[in-house]
């Protein structure tokens, strides 16, 4: 689902014209950088609370319904939820970094591509796609991780 959102998402940008910018004050990397600013800490703060949390019935007790299962064991809600916050953390600083990468190495590329337009656009949509990648991937892990929170941790039978 993430590669089938990533691949619409980068699809309907490159058919765009004119493009919604990446780069700049008003550009979509600089919106992201700041939403992955707040939420790459909060998601590390939350695995640290839900993994160092006392322990009790609720959290360390498997689900109910089908079994939470990683390499052929079993999973109480705390061991699955901590993966899943750690996975979402990594997800956010990898994300993080590419924001971060792009912005800084921007004006280099676009001053080494000069007098190459073909190879600029190739650069800029290839990057453009890495992008919608990685953020369709933490969004649509982000909505199931909200679904499993509400629904399936609260899951009384």
């Amino acid at each position: 689902m993430p590669l089938l959102f990533g691949v619409s998402g980068w699809a309907i940008y490159a058919a765009l014209s004119p493009k919604i910018p990446l780069f700049g004050d008003a550009g979509l990397l600089r919106f992201a950088r700041d939403l992955l600013i707040m939420a790459v800490p909060f998601m590390v703060g939350a695995l640290a609370s839900v993994a160092m949390g006392a322990p009790g019935p609720a959290f360390d007790r498997r689900p109910v319904g089908a079994d939470l299962i990683l390499d052929g064991e079993s999973l109480t809600l705390r061991q699955f939820v901590c993966y899943l916050l750690g996975y979402l953390s990594f997800l956010g600083l990898l994300t993080l970094g590419a924001v971060v990468f792009a912005g800084l190495f921007h004006d280099p590329v676009v001053a080494w591509t000069k007098g190459l337009p073909i190879l600029k656009a190739a650069i800029h949509l290839s990057g453009a796609f890495v992008l919608s990648v990685l953020l369709s991937t933490l969004t649509i892990t982000v909505f199931w991780a909200l679904y499993f929170l509400t629904e399936i941790v609260n899951r009384k039978h």
